[in-house]
């Protein structure tokens, strides 16, 4: 596609994915975030050459605040209004948040440095209707002691082969996760308790953010030691419980460039 660089856009796109079949397009699922972005596209390019392209293949469940884009559009539109072009055409479950130029050869998901998801949970016993879908409810005693020290043993280089499914890929399962900590969040004013996973990756495997929030509450509940969990970490072995969190806790916040 011979488009100038003066039409390719880095867009950053926000998300609540409770109703979609994930980001990647789908023939089988209409129901997807790419399926609906992709229309708009279409129709704000007039079914022109264009080409959407995700940095994060988000899966089904999981929401974003920072899902970035790379769009290539045949002909010029200034970003505000492009903005505002597809927002009054797209979901309301689906915003672009921010838009720029940026250079042909710009690629979403290679050119980052890393990405950042975190994993928001409750330990009330009562799930409240208002967040239902974006905060999962673990009504259980943790120790967030020794969660916190997970989290330490997490920062560095590991083998997480047995923390994402087989086969997620076709290379090395070695993933070097440069920040991790437990959290207490305030950004509610609710009357409970919410805390998240705050992790920050060069690159995540599929569902290894959800399996290592499942190891986490079974360390936090006495089910797995920190000793098997660091020796999993170690060597790659499958060493206790594997338990992988469900996805609508889990929000993609922000990928750096």
């Amino acid at each position: 596609m011979d488009i100038n660089s003066q039409f390719t856009y880095k867009i950053t796109l926000s998300y609540k994915g409770t109703h979609y079949y994930g980001w990647q397009y789908q023939a089988e699922h209409a129901e997807t975030i790419e399926n609906e972005v992709n229309k708009v596209v279409a129709s704000i390019s007039k079914h022109r050459d264009y080409k959407v392209t995700g940095a994060s293949r988000t899966d089904a469940g999981v929401h974003a605040s920072g899902q970035v884009l790379k769009v290539v559009l045949p002909r010029e539109i200034a970003p505000d209004i492009l903005t505002m072009g597809m927002n009054s055409k797209l979901p309301s479950d689906i915003r672009v948040i921010k838009c720029e130029f940026i250079h042909a050869d710009f690629n979403a998901n290679v050119d980052s440095k890393y990405k950042e998801y975190h994993y928001y949970f409750t330990i009330d016993d009562n799930e409240n209707a208002a967040f239902f879908d974006s905060i999962y409810a673990y009504p259980e005693e943790l120790d967030l002691q020794k969660i916190e020290e997970a989290c330490h043993a997490l920062i560095g280089k590991h083998n997480f082969k047995s923390f994402c499914i087989p086969g997620s890929s076709p290379g090395s399962l070695v993933r070097n996760i440069l920040k991790c900590s437990l959290e207490k969040s305030n950004f509610l004013t609710f009357d409970v308790d919410i805390y998240y996973l705050k992790i920050q990756g060069e690159g995540f495997l599929r569902y290894m953010v959800r399996y290592l929030m499942g190891a986490l509450w079974d360390i936090g509940v006495g089910k797995l030691s920190l000793e098997d969990f660091k020796h999993s970490l170690e060597n790659g072995e499958l060493c206790g419980i594997r338990t992988k969190a469900p996805a609508r806790g889990l929000h993609l916040i922000n990928i750096e460039y």
